[in-house]
């Protein structure tokens, strides 16, 4: 492995480990003891995308399937990822997905 490569390794188990409350890329560049943009720089150039998409992913696949279980509320999905209240997660959700939580629940 390079030294990039590596970090991204570790970025990817960073992130397994901790999507659900972190959201933060200058989290995980902490983490590895680099800047924030220096991680971004490093994902996109050895996978193409940014560490904000690889997040934002993440919480989005985590999301879709608590959602799709019916035991959770909206809300309930929304403090499990983190967010500070179910809005702020159906604006994120309805951003990546382009349907409310609620909608792609029922769907």
């Amino acid at each position: 492995f390079s030294r990039q490569e590596d970090l991204v390794d570790k970025f990817f188990k960073l992130l397994a480990e901790y999507a659900r409350e972190q959201h933060l890329l200058s989290f995980y560049a902490a983490k590895l003891f680099i800047t924030p943009k220096y991680l971004s720089v490093v994902l996109k150039k050895l996978t193409g995308k940014t560490g904000s998409n690889w997040i934002n992913e993440t919480l989005v696949f985590d999301a879709k399937k608590l959602i799709t279980s019916p035991s959770p509320t909206i809300q309930e999905v929304a403090y499990a990822l983190n967010f500070n209240d179910q809005s702020a997660f159906g604006r994120f959700f309805k951003k990546s997905m382009g349907v409310s939580p609620l909608f792609y629940r029922r769907s």
